[in-house]
């Protein structure tokens, strides 16, 4: 399945502010405005990668389970939370949908873009 992962090097670093604090390939989501937030480190990047992962739905939905029950936002077994934990896990399966594989991203305003200046 294609999600996105950090994509940063120095080809990337177009500013000063670009930064990326996350672990290699781990699975990345929206976390700001204008940074992806690592699933597993919780640590923010201002570039992606969508590349195609050999996980299951299941491993990706409890990834996204951990974060939001490690933030507080989400407690297993509470009905009306499981709406925030659904909403999410869309948002992690979205963000790569309509990317070709390889493609580099930045979120702009929560929305994912094509970034602007491709490497040489």
């Amino acid at each position: 399945m294609n999600l996105i992962i950090p994509a940063f090097d120095q080809k990337y670093r177009v500013s000063d502010t670009d930064y990326n604090w996350t672990d290699p390939n781990e699975i990345l989501t929206i976390g700001t405005d204008d940074a992806f937030v690592g699933l597993s480190s919780r640590r923010y990047t201002t570039h992606g990668r969508v590349v195609a992962l050999d996980v299951t739905r299941a491993e990706v939905t409890a990834k996204m389970v951990s974060l939001l029950t490690r933030d507080g936002v989400y407690v297993p077994g509470r009905e009306q939370q499981s709406v925030e934990a659904r909403r999410r896990m869309r948002e992690v399966f979205g963000l790569a949908r309509g990317f070709e594989t390889g493609t580099v991203i930045v979120l702009h305003r929560t929305r994912p873009l094509r970034h602007a200046t491709p490497p040489t």
